[in-house]
């Protein structure tokens, strides 16, 4: 083969490489277009009034009015689940699940059930309330409203799980003063601010189990353990 017909192979090839990059980046761009008009339907603008956080909030903080402000936001760079500010009545009085920074949007999946009363537990549970510290309860990272498995070591000190799918009430770091636990804001396992100082925790606990969990406890033998799946 010539190098004549070599060079004309290679244009053709290049040619054709140019055309399908082109129909790719076409197809690209009309995608995007077809999001973006979607999003300015929905919307009806570029923009629209979500919530956000007017301070930092902590794990479990309850939320209020004065916790949060609303913001004009780009449709296009909205959050999955971003709470509307026509929807705010909809998270007062419920908990956050995550560290949530000030002027970060609210988004769904960090909002829980409202606070629970003590007396409006479920028939067959008890509120058991034990002391417990940061090795035993996830390095006090605990949100109220998170279900977890305990575990205790019996008389022969083998671990084993006591119950399982606990839901936590409240906690010594969820009722802290959420102004006071902002000055030393960082990073944590629900993205939680610091290492908490937790020394007790109220939990759902099956009647029949309470006095096991009860007695685990007091032994200093039970852990709160967070397994796949268990955060709703």
């Amino acid at each position: 083969m010539s190098n004549r017909q070599r060079m004309v192979i290679a244009l053709a090839c290049a040619i054709i490489a140019v055309v399908l990059l082109g129909l790719f980046l076409q197809r690209n761009a009309t995608a995007a277009e077809r999001n973006q008009r979607a999003l300015l339907a929905r919307y009806g603008g570029p923009t629209v009034q979500i919530v956000v956080a007017h301070q930092d909030l902590m794990t479990g903080t309850v939320l209020s009015s004065g916790l949060l402000q609303t913001k004009s936001w780009p449709v296009t760079l909205l959050p999955q689940g971003a709470v509307l500010a026509r929807d705010r009545a909809t998270v007062l009085g419920k908990r956050t699940t995550a560290w949530v920074a000030q002027g970060e949007p609210l988004v769904r999946k960090r909002v829980l059930q409202a606070a629970k009363r003590l007396d409006t537990l479920q028939k067959g549970l008890s509120a058991v309330t034990i002391s417990t510290d940061a090795v035993h309860a996830l390095g006090g990272e605990v949100a109220d409203g998170t279900r977890v498995t305990l575990m205790g070591a019996g008389v022969n000190g083998v671990v084993a799980p006591l119950a399982t799918n606990i839901e936590v009430l409240s906690s010594s770091t969820s009722v802290r003063d959420t102004k006071t636990e902002s000055s030393s804001a960082s990073a944590g396992l629900f993205g939680a601010g610091g290492v908490s100082d937790i020394s007790w925790v109220t939990l759902a606990v099956p009647t029949p189990q309470a006095a096991q969990v009860i007695s685990a406890a007091q032994a200093g033998k039970l852990w709160l353990v967070l397994q796949n799946g268990s955060v709703r």
